[in-house]
């Protein structure tokens, strides 16, 4: 093999290698989510607003005073809800935050 085949064979290769380097430099489109899209699966209260554990805390403390002791999800569907044990002077007691509604019972 002559030294223009081996150096024409060294370009064809490097060219080669060049571009499948350069093709798999190019970064994929990240997939996209329409999160306002509707899929109709029927279950309604997934479209509605939900009331986060952090503001079922900031709703208790709004309404009574105390530490928070802990917090838990309690229920299914409508009548899901935070369980939240509190204290204040010694004295334990439980409120409970809808999650759909943000409304509470219990308490005091």
């Amino acid at each position: 093999m002559s030294k223009t085949s081996i150096l024409s064979l060294l370009v064809a290769l490097l060219f080669g290698v060049v571009e499948v380097a350069h093709a798999q430099n190019i970064p994929a489109q990240p997939a996209q989510l329409d999160i306002n899209r509707s899929d109709n699966t029927g279950n309604a209260t997934q479209a509605r607003p939900r009331v986060t554990e952090r503001q079922a805390v900031e709703i208790a403390r709004q309404r009574f005073a105390g530490n928070i002791l802990r917090i838990s999800l309690i229920g299914e569907g409508a009548n899901q809800r935070y369980q939240i044990r509190m204290e204040n002077e010694g004295k334990v007691f439980t409120v409970f935050v809808n999650v759909i509604t943000g409304r509470i019972s219990g308490g005091g």
